[in-house]
């Protein structure tokens, strides 16, 4: 192994581990809708997870979404957030490393608890 190959696995191993210790920092949450789990997302705290669910584009977003033929998000459904379990925790990861494998950013992972739809064409 040359000097320079050796410097640029350096750095490239330095940047996965300053990703994984930003991961690490998040923790993870649930969006619960009228008390079913629903999504898996990491976030700074608790506070910033339920200030997320409330932004706008994320809940036009949610709204669009269906699962069983249902919209996954209705206005007058009861909206929680929640500590996320062992296993939320595996599906939130599972999906970080997914998306850094494509080379996706990674920062905020997420991860359905539920089966989206495919929008029609």
């Amino acid at each position: 192994m040359t000097r320079a190959s050796g410097r640029a696995e350096g750095r490239s191993t330095a940047r996965k581990s300053n990703r994984a210790a930003q991961a690490a920092r998040q923790r993870c949450f649930v969006l619960e809708i009228n008390q079913r789990p629903v999504l898996a997302f990491s976030a700074s705290s608790l506070r910033s997870a339920k200030a997320r669910v409330q932004e706008a584009w994320f809940v036009e977003e949610l709204e669009s979404m269906r699962s069983g033929g249902r919209p996954l998000l209705c206005p007058d459904h009861v909206r929680q957030v929640r500590l996320a379990l062992p296993a939320e925790i595996a599906a939130v990861e599972l999906g970080r490393g997914i998306d850094e494998a494509r080379g996706e950013d990674a920062k905020y992972g997420f991860a359905f608890l539920v089966p989206i739809d495919v929008p029609p064409n």
